[in-house]
């Protein structure tokens, strides 16, 4: 009996839409799913029915919470689990230890997308791959090309059936597509930084300036936690829940990872991000204005 694949991937993300297209790259019959990291537990729970003792599960760009994870990794033939978000390390460690059909793979400084292209296929690793890495892990050492290829992907965010059809193509068109969505995401960005006011969260003891952005949250944060001397978030409102996305730069104090985990999220030291639903949000709002007054 042949094994059964099905993979997870992180949604909404580029890296995690580029992991998941490597997967389909492997393997063209596997069956996938995106989750967020605050997800819906009956969301995971129809996950967990596609799962059997003859099934191998890739979890990719993502990790599951401990008790989640023990539940997938007693009902599949084996899971492997492909991460580099800091705050899930030492949960991948104990499971590797307590089961033997979990496997691991981890490295801080690689993205999602390149450490399931190198566990697959090894060197070297692809072009697109690379530029989707620089921008995840923030090095930007690519410069235009890292933007450009990543504007032009965002079109593509969920959609990893199509980005697979992209990483052995040539770039250069995509590229000439990009630099025009750059253009335009630039002005946006820009404009947004320009009008933007904060509203301030207790996080803690901490009073976090957070900027009300579903959109190019890394892009924005970067450049306000840099003029602001601190971390910050960005908020989204969807029905009666809110994602936070936490920015911080080098030196700051708290990071961005120390702030997501104050609301039980995680993710990378200077880029992590949570979900909580809206009546806890409204609560950690600091309403009168920035310093507090009525």
């Amino acid at each position: 009996m042949n094994e059964k694949i099905v993979c997870v991937y992180h949604k909404n993300c580029t890296d995690g839409t580029t992991a998941a297209a490597v997967l389909l790259k492997k393997f063209q019959d596997c069956k996938l799913f995106p989750f967020e990291h605050k997800y819906k537990q009956g969301d995971f729970e129809q996950f967990l029915k596609e799962i059997d003792a003859n099934t191998v599960v890739y979890i990719v760009d993502f990790s599951f919470p401990e008790e989640d994870s023990q539940k997938i990794i007693k009902k599949a033939k084996k899971v492997v689990n492909i991460d580099h978000h800091i705050g899930i390390y030492e949960t991948l460690k104990k499971l590797a230890s307590r089961y033997e059909n979990f496997e691991y793979i981890f490295d801080n400084n690689m993205s999602g997308a390149s450490l399931t292209w190198k566990y697959f296929y090894g060197e070297p690793i692809p072009e697109l791959i690379k530029l989707v890495e620089d921008k995840d892990i923030w090095k930007w050492e690519y410069g235009d090309k890292t933007k450009d290829i990543n504007s032009f992907l965002f079109m593509y965010t969920n959609k990893p059936e199509e980005v697979k059809e992209f990483i052995d193509k040539n770039l250069e068109n995509l590229l000439e597509k990009g630099k025009v969505i750059s253009e335009y995401t630039d002005y946006l960005i820009n404009f947004f930084v320009e009008k933007a006011k904060p509203t301030i969260l207790n996080i803690d003891k901490y009073k976090v300036k957070a900027f009300n952005t579903g959109l190019f949250q890394s892009e924005i944060g970067n450049i306000l936690s840099k003029q602001l001397g601190e971390a910050v978030a960005l908020f989204n409102i969807n029905g009666d829940f809110v994602k936070i996305s936490f920015r911080s730069c080098e030196g700051q104090n708290p990071t961005a990872l120390e702030l997501a985990k104050k609301l039980g999220g995680g993710g990378h030291k200077h880029a992590a991000g949570a979900g909580i639903y809206l009546h806890q949000f409204c609560n950690i709002i600091e309403f009168g204005g920035e310093n507090g007054s009525l």
